[in-house]
């Protein structure tokens, strides 16, 4: 069987992941924790982890679960995508919907 293109993922990079999204972790579950990442209070994606005491332990279904390329969840666990830029990929692929800009304030005299 042929072994996946791309980086390997590990329990490492999502760990990394879950706090930079600062998601939510759900410990409760017996084979997985999940991780919820909410953007302005509503709940966006969801990813699991796995229970290992390895780091290395894979985690190949991120790509999936956060709708980036193995090489952007590196990036994304790593540094170099900031949590805006995780948002704005979100919102280009409509998981997370474009607000309309807020009307500036009005100056009333009343």
């Amino acid at each position: 069987m042929g072994r996946r293109s791309g980086p390997e993922l590990t329990r490492e990079h999502a760990d990394k992941i879950v706090r930079k999204l600062g998601a939510k972790l759900d410990t409760s579950r017996s084979n997985h924790d999940l991780a919820t990442f909410f953007h302005k209070g509503q709940a966006v994606i969801q990813f699991s982890l796995r229970r290992s005491s390895r780091k290395d332990t894979g985690h190949g279904h991120l790509t999936e679960d956060l709708k980036l390329t193995a090489f952007h969840v590196q990036r994304l666990a790593n540094c170099p995508m900031s949590l805006d830029e995780f948002v704005t990929r979100l919102k280009d692929l409509k998981i997370i919907p474009v607000e309309e800009e807020d009307p500036p304030p009005t100056d009333s005299a009343d």
